[in-house]
């Protein structure tokens, strides 16, 4: 009897369709590489989610800096622009 060995739990199933195109296309795929279908498919949708994740990761600091909330709290800021020009 050949030993099974799962690296991941899986969690949620879902249910696609496929043009018959596409699905032609992901059975060579799987068939040339040797990776099963749904792999090829879950390999595919952590590329789409990582390429589109990656502005969206950057943007909680956008527009976000150190220091005091208020600029004008930094004395030496303050003195800059107090001096005559």
């Amino acid at each position: 009897m050949p030993a099974t060995c799962y690296t991941r739990v899986m969690g949620d199933t879902l249910t696609i369709r496929l043009s018959d195109e596409l699905a032609e296309a992901l059975r060579r795929e799987a068939r040339e590489s040797g990776i099963p279908r749904g792999e090829l498919v879950r390999q595919a949708i952590a590329q789409r989610l990582e390429k589109t994740n990656s502005a969206s990761v950057m943007s909680r600091h956008f527009g976000t800096m150190r220091g005091p909330a208020d600029l004008s709290t930094n004395k030496a800021y303050r003195r800059a622009w107090t001096k005559k020009r």
